[in-house]
């Protein structure tokens, strides 16, 4: 069985990853668990298990509350979890917000030299989502119809002039803002609460992200986030 960890710095990540998940492996040989940080405890959220008895794959997720947090969470837990659990990778997802965005690179920069610094640092990943994971959210153009069918992208084009059919969400600075404005339209909020999250993430296309080429060259943390993933799926 394959270990993969994911430490990501709030619930809206957290859902998105387990959907994620759950839409890309189709065969049912998998298992997710998330659980949420608090303190030096952590409490179990969700579990989806599967009754096959071959499986494959076992996910475990980490909610862990703040952005800042999300290396050092994993960094206290990789030797223990990669050496005596066995986990063959640990990503970190964080976004890029509310740094800016010149100071990208440094960041990265920054989190892969803590990680070189390991004798396990080949079991570890660092995703920074451009400039907040809602980017990767607006790339799916028809997310929003599916929530309101009053939400074509031509409809809020022509309300708000988003173009969500030509735009590369991560040149917006406030991706979470755009969002909002969008759902406001019809009188819906968005302040990332757990209902929300849900109805937003059950209504992404997660095919047409991963795999459509009209957004090849969009959202490209999104494409690395899905390359670390196809890289621990298929490591044996």
């Amino acid at each position: 069985m394959i270990n993969i960890g994911f430490f990501v710095e709030g619930q809206t990540e957290r859902i998105f990853v387990e959907k994620l998940l759950s839409e890309y492996l189709t065969y049912p040989k998998y298992t997710i668990e998330s659980v949420k940080l608090l303190g030096e405890k952590s409490a179990k959220i969700t579990t989806k298990k599967n009754v096959s008895p071959e499986i494959k794959y076992n996910f475990l997720i980490y909610d862990v509350g703040c952005d800042e947090k999300v290396v050092s969470a994993l960094l206290e837990r990789a030797d223990k979890m990669i050496n005596q659990f066995k986990y063959y990778r640990l990503l970190a997802l964080r976004d890029l917000h509310p740094e800016k965005r010149e100071n990208k690179e440094k960041i990265i920069n920054l989190v892969n030299n803590k990680f070189n610094e390991k004798s396990f640092k080949n079991h570890l990943g660092f995703i920074l989502a451009i400039m907040e994971i809602e980017s990767w959210f607006l790339a799916d153009y028809n997310l929003f119809y599916r929530i309101d069918n009053i939400l074509s992208p031509n409809y809020i084009k022509n309300k708000l002039n988003i173009d969500l059919i030509k735009d590369d969400p991560e040149l917006y600075e406030s991706p979470a803002a755009k969002v909002k404005k969008i759902l406001s339209l019809v009188d819906i909020k968005y302040k990332k609460r757990e209902k929300q999250s849900y109805n937003i993430c059950h209504n992404i296309d997660y095919a047409f992200l991963c795999f459509s080429e009209e957004i090849n060259n969009k959202i490209s943390s999104f494409k690395y986030f899905v390359k670390c993933i196809n890289e621990s799926l298929n490591c044996f």
